[in-house]
């Protein structure tokens, strides 16, 4: 297809895409009975377009679900025509209401994004700057919900594909431990197999969405999050997957929660089965109800101090603020289509926008796992780590700092009064937040976090989570003597110039002021096997700095030693980060090294790095 081809008819699309939008903005204002006769337009319009865009389908290089929208669009227009030829009237006006006019507009959105802005790696970067300016103007605004009308606390929307008997687990326990707080039930069916469908349209809740192809748990969930709004009447959004077993009082825990901080866009329990450190240990075994129901009536107590904020959340079971999605308009970016790293695009996208989202350790819920997105969620796993650095330019794991956050949980912090804790080099802030989670458990409430970051790709982030925050070595000198804490976020191995990173924190801190610091050992058998199978960072690993014996990569303890006591700084305590999953193949990569097995060459070799707290003297 030629050039001028092309773009004529990408213009003819959305041509078709605005008589569409024109149709329903009448059936909207006078009804779908009396104007029973534009359904069909309204069908033949939908095939067309979904025909058209499957013209240019060979010319998208980026994977999408557009065929799958293309597909269920006019099939749920020709559902509404049967429902009102059989009489049922409201039954149409409900699947009107839910599932067709809702994906028509996402149908719209999702292909301005694919056939306009993703067109070639310049109008793309051309759409994200102007997305960027877009959330930084919502950062820099007062997060208010405004005057929402609501008929209930919760409009609660559960995500299936199959797996009726699941399905039916999770809905059941909605029904049976959503006592504290109103709510509507809302399912969304993506693509069921017939006995599944046909039996959830025989259960009672008025809201049944409904689509015959699967579209793929991201785009589903990018469909929820992005048009909810204009069909749910509850308060908060509760997206559940069907995966999940709710249970007591978990409806009143999040939403005690939500109601605290109008900046709250999201908060999340924790369970049995997650990453990113989302899981707690349980006492039963997977499928044991009365052992599960009794551990969650022990653990499910509102304790506002084990509202953790996060910098990213997975949301099997989410607790969502109406006005922060739509302010997301694509919610989660069509690019992460197939599932990988969509929580960790929308995370980004609402923290950037200046909005909390918070972990409640108060409150657990059951999640059996891939039961929505399947077996092979792994295998493109590296595909959405790949699109994340594209779109980002930072890696989505490594921002994390999570060595950091797993460390801190060893520490008692007993502040009691007002605290201010200087962040340097703070990544994506999650450790930092993570230290101000263990503060906070310590019963101390005021804190002030300000960051520095050597790395201006990290402060978007930086700027909507934090007091004040900008570049290290272009702000003015840090008030000295001011911070009680100071915190380097990533392992020290990865700042540009560790000796003004340290010289910063130790000026910043009070007298008696802790610094926290974590590096990495390089020679642990995770790296070493990772050598093995040649995949070393493209910065490289063994770079070495031998004048002033602090290396850019290695951290060799002594030196790092003596650089702090130069800044007034004593050693006050450190804990070795271990991995003891590694322990069974320590012999063998030893062995084929031709090293012998000692003590302290397993200690060495199952070391992930040290966690140090410095305590500043002079």
């Amino acid at each position: 297809m030629g050039q001028n081809a092309h773009e004529m008819l990408v213009q003819h699309i959305f041509e078709l895409f605005d008589t569409g939008e024109e149709a329903l903005a009448f059936l909207n204002e006078h009804g779908l009975r009396e104007n029973q006769y534009l359904l069909g337009d309204l069908e033949t319009l939908c095939t067309a377009i979904a025909s058209a865009i499957e013209q240019l389908s060979p010319q998208i290089e980026r994977k999408n679900r557009l065929k799958e929208i293309g597909q269920n669009a006019p099939l749920t227009v020709g559902r509404l025509s049967r429902l009102l030829e059989e009489g049922r009237d409201e039954a149409a006006q409900m699947q009107y209401t839910c599932s067709f006019a809702p994906l028509f507009r996402f149908w719209r959105r999702y292909a301005e994004f694919f056939l306009l802005h993703a067109v070639n790696e310049g109008t793309l970067r051309t759409w994200y700057e102007q997305e960027r300016e877009r959330i930084r103007q919502i950062r820099e605004t007062p997060k208010d919900d405004g005057q929402r009308e609501y008929r209930y606390d919760f409009s609660i929307v559960v995500l299936f594909y199959g797996n009726q008997s699941m399905t039916k687990a999770c809905l059941d326990a909605i029904e049976a431990y959503t006592k504290n707080r109103s709510y509507e039930l809302i399912t969304f069916d993506n693509g069921s197999d017939p006995e599944t469908t046909a039996w959830c349209e025989g259960l009672p809740h008025r809201k049944k969405i409904y689509y015959p192809h699967n579209m793929g748990s991201s785009a589903a969930g990018n469909l929820i999050f992005t048009m909810a709004t204009t069909y749910m009447e509850g308060k908060y959004l509760l997206y559940v997957s069907n995966d999940v077993i709710v249970t007591p009082r978990y409806d009143e825990i999040l939403f005690q929660c939500m109601e605290s901080d109008p900046r709250i866009a999201m908060a999340a329990p924790v369970c049995n089965s997650a990453s990113n450190l989302q899981a707690i240990s349980v006492p039963y075994e997977a499928n044991d109800q009365k052992g599960m129901l009794a551990f969650a009536e022990q653990y499910n107590h509102l304790d506002p101090r084990k509202w953790a904020d996060r910098a990213r959340l997975f949301s099997v079971l989410a607790c969502m603020r109406p006005d922060a999605l739509e302010q997301t308009r694509l919610a989660i970016d069509p690019f992460f289509c197939y599932d990988m790293f969509a929580d960790d695009d929308f995370s980004t996208t609402l923290r950037r926008m200046g909005y909390r989202q918070v972990l409640c350790k108060d409150v657990f819920v059951h999640h059996y796992g891939s039961a929505t997105i399947g077996a092979g969620q792994f295998q493109v796993m590296d595909l959405g780590r790949a699109q994340f650095r594209q779109k980002y330019g930072v890696d989505g794991w490594a921002s994390l700092g999570m060595d950091v956050c797993a460390a801190l949980n060893t520490m008692s912090l007993p502040f009691s009064g007002p605290v201010r804790i200087l962040a340097l080099n703070p990544l994506f802030g999650e450790s930092v937040l993570a230290l101000c989670s263990r503060i906070r458990a310590c019963g101390c409430s005021e804190i002030t976090v300000d960051a520095l970051s050597e790395d201006e790709r990290y402060l978007e982030d930086m700027e909507g989570l934090f007091h004040k925050s900008g570049r290290l070595e272009a702000w003015e000198p840090v008030q000295q003597g001011q911070y009680d804490l100071a915190l380097v976020g990533c392992n020290l191995g990865r700042c540009a110039n560790l000796r003004a990173v340290l010289h910063t924190a130790a000026a910043g801190l009070k007298t008696g002021g802790l610094l926290l610091t974590q590096y990495e050992n390089y020679y642990s058998l995770s790296n070493l096997n990772a050598a093995l199978e040649e995949r070393l960072p493209e910065e490289g690993v063994f770079l070495h700095d031998p004048e002033d014996r602090l290396s850019l990569r290695v951290i060799v303890e002594s030196a790092l030693t003596a650089a702090l006591q130069q800044e007034g700084m004593a050693l006050e305590k450190s804990v070795s980060l271990t991995n003891d999953s590694w322990g069974s193949k320590a012999g063998r990569v030893l062995s084929a090294l031709g090293i012998q097995e000692t003590e302290g060459v397993r200690r060495v070799l199952l070391s992930l790095g040290k966690f140090s707290v410095w305590r500043k003297k002079t």
